[in-house]
């Protein structure tokens, strides 16, 4: 019983000192199970990870941060904007190991909450990556980049080099992971651990990012109308001004004429009279003319201004420090 005892002894010993051994090397792992543990989501921020189809995988990551659904005064304090002229709607911040997201209330808009909420879910994701991890990724995420780039997109990632630099793989890996399809088999599978369906989170960005896009659209093509017809009325009416001044001169000759007996007949001052009268006529339908592309060009113009109204709606419907002035 002795020998026995101390068998089971020298057992638990090792046993203990193997489980020590793993605390050491997992220390991260186990500090953010009991930090996820700790916390509680809101039923708010529970839905925005469900619309998002976050996997329990990615549900760990966004728990961790302990993201927050804040308004415009709190997530001004939270998250700070590095250019004014460009509007954030979330943050991780990487000291607190917190995730905030602008509560934007614009229902046409709707999606955008969940797509921020994934963004900042996998910049989450990132942070525990090894460096192998993220070296290998960075060349999948730089390939996937040269297929899909949009002249949006490289404006973005030059907005990120300013602002932010040395995060472009950190931030091609949460940007193209919400928004672009077809990111390779590899990619597509490392995302497949985070999101059960894709496809849904990628339609709830370009459902939202439809409205920006065909408004602008829209109102590039209306202004790009507008500035043809500006030339081609300001041609037109030159060249009715021109017409409609020698008009004028050959009407006063004419009445010269016929006031000192320029004219031999009748039957002549009645051909010059008619040809006139004509000239005036043709004279007064091009005016017309004229009158009614300056109508329509001014009814394009206003709704060119709507447009524009409209687009800046849905731009300070993001902007945090906007909605508090």
């Amino acid at each position: 019983m002795f020998r026995l005892r101390n068998l089971v002894s020298v057992v638990v010993f090792v046993g203990l000192v193997a489980g020590g051994s793993w605390l050491v090397l997992n220390r991260q792992l186990v500090l953010d199970h009991i930090r996820v543990w700790q916390y509680q989501p809101s039923q708010d921020i529970a839905t925005l990870a469900d619309r998002a189809t976050m996997t329990n995988k990615a549900k760990f990551s966004f728990y961790l941060a302990q993201p927050r659904l804040e308004n415009a005064t709190q997530f001004n304090h939270d998250c700070r904007r590095i250019e004014q002229a460009s509007p954030i709607v979330g943050c991780y911040s990487h000291a607190k190991e917190t995730i905030h997201i602008y509560n934007v209330r614009n229902a046409e808009l709707d999606g955008i909450k969940e797509v921020t909420a994934a963004h900042e879910m996998l910049h989450v994701a990132w942070s525990r990556y090894s460096a192998e991890q993220r070296r290998r990724l960075g060349e999948l995420l730089e390939a996937a980049y040269t297929k899909v780039k949009t002249k949006k997109l490289e404006e973005r990632m030059a907005y990120y080099e300013r602002a932010q630099p040395g995060t472009r793989a950190n931030e091609l890996h949460s940007i193209l992971g919400t928004e672009f399809a077809d990111l390779g088999s590899e990619l597509e599978a490392h995302y497949a651990e985070y999101f059960s369906n894709r496809a849904a989170l990628l339609k709830l960005h370009a459902q939202y990012n439809e409205k920006f896009t065909s408004a602008e659209a829209e109102a590039d093509a209306l202004a790009a109308s507008l500035a043809r017809r500006k030339r081609e009325i300001e041609q037109l009416t030159a060249s009715y001004h021109a017409r409609i001044n020698a008009y004028n001169q050959d009407v006063a000759a004419f009445n010269q004429r016929a006031t000192t007996g320029g004219f031999q007949t009748q039957a002549e001052f009645q051909t010059e009279r008619n040809r006139l009268s004509q000239r005036g006529l043709a004279l007064r339908r091009e005016q017309q003319t004229i009158q009614g592309k300056v109508d329509a060009y001014n009814t394009d113009v206003e709704k060119l201004n709507a447009l524009g109204r409209k687009i800046d709606q849905l731009n300070q419907s993001l902007d945090s420090q906007k909605a508090v002035k």
